[in-house]
C-alpha cells in the first residue's frame, strides 16, 4: 500500500472517532475533537515523513483553531432541531474531520512531488521566449 492509501485509513478512522463525539451533548467534545485533529495530523504527517517546519506548525494550528470556531458554531446550531440535532452535528463533525485529513494528504501528496522537482533552472532554451500567434 502507498502512503495515501495508508493516510487515508487513518482519516477514516479519526472521521468516524469524531463523528461519535460528535454524538455527545457534553462542553468537553470541543476540546476532544481538537485534541483528535492534532493526533490525525500529526500521524498523516508522519506516514509521508514529512518534516514539520515553523510555519507549518503555525498553519495547522490556525486551520484547526478556524475550523474548530466554525464546527462548534455549526453544531451548535443543528442541535436546536430535536430529536435530529445530534445525529446532524455528529455528521457534521466527522465530514469536518474528513474534509481535513483529505487536505492535508493533498497537501503532503504535492509537497513530495514538488520536492522531487529540481529546483534550480536548467539553462534557457533558444526557442523558450518566442511568441505564440494567436
Amino acid at each position: 500500500m502507498g502512503r495515501t492509501e495508508d493516510s487515508r485509513k487513518i482519516v477514516n478512522r479519526n472521521s468516524l472517532y469524531a463523528a461519535g463525539i460528535g454524538l455527545l451533548p457534553f462542553r468537553f467534545a470541543a476540546p476532544a475533537v481538537a485534541a483528535l485533529g492534532v493526533k490525525m495530523l500529526k500521524d498523516v504527517r508522519e506516514v509521508f515523513a514529512a518534516e514539520v517546519t515553523p510555519i507549518e506548525q503555525v498553519l495547522a494550528a490556525a486551520v484547526l483553531g478556524a475550523g474548530e470556531f466554525a464546527l462548534g458554531q455549526s453544531t451548535r446550531a443543528t442541535r436546536l432541531v430535536p430529536w435530529v440535532g445530534p445525529v446532524l452535528s455528529g455528521a457534521v463533525t466527522g465530514v469536518a474531520f474528513k474534509a481535513l485529513g483529505e487536505g492535508a494528504i493533498a497537501y503532503y501528496t504535492w509537497a513530495r512531488h514538488a520536492s522531487a522537482v529540481d529546483p534550480t533552472p536548467s539553462e534557457p532554451q533558444p526557442d523558450a521566449h518566442t511568441r505564440v500567434a494567436f
